[in-house]
């Protein structure tokens, strides 16, 4: 039974990808914990493999996090490779209050999150990113891990979306 915070992140999820990620990560979660890195399973998740990205919280600092594994789908709308690089090194320009938030609730405040935003630092502002962040966790229970979805609209449609979407993380 999903609690009120966690059926509002699931109703504000508009991209049905994200929906089957964050159902499939509620039923890793197991008495009242998040899943651990070892309990997502790739082979389970294969179609949104190139959606897909994870990221190991290095230290102090929401945007202190390393791209430890970025789907094929990110770096060709980033139009770089993400892989191995840290999340704070990337010009975020006026998101970077935005992106810090967003990490900030999935970390220290140890809930999911979600949003839309349009690439603008990407120089594509025309192509919105609606993005989904689930915290994991190591043995001790603390998150030490960042599990992303992000998906990419460019038509009418996406413009529809977004304005209708929560623009604030949940």
């Amino acid at each position: 039974m999903l609690t009120t915070f966690e059926q509002a992140i699931r109703a504000q999820l508009i991209i049905p990808e994200q929906r089957e990620l964050y159902d499939y990560w509620r039923r890793k979660c197991a008495d009242g914990r998040f899943p651990m890195r070892a309990d997502i399973q790739p082979a389970e998740l294969k179609a949104l493999l190139p959606s897909l990205s994870l990221l190991d919280i290095l230290g102090d600092g929401p945007l202190n996090l390393r791209v430890r594994l970025a789907g094929t789908r990110l770096r060709e709308y980033y139009g770089v490779e993400t892989t191995g690089r840290r999340v704070g090194d990337f010009d975020l320009g006026d998101q970077r209050a935005y992106w810090e938030t967003a990490y900030r609730e999935v970390i220290e405040a140890g809930r999911p999150a979600q949003g839309v935003v349009p690439l603008t630092p990407w120089n594509q502002p025309h192509v919105f990113q609606f993005w989904l962040r689930l915290p994991l966790i190591d043995a001790e229970g603390r998150i030490v891990m960042v599990l992303g979805h992000d998906a990419f609209l460019q038509s009418e449609k996406a413009h529809a979306l977004a304005s209708r979407a929560n623009l604030r993380i949940a």
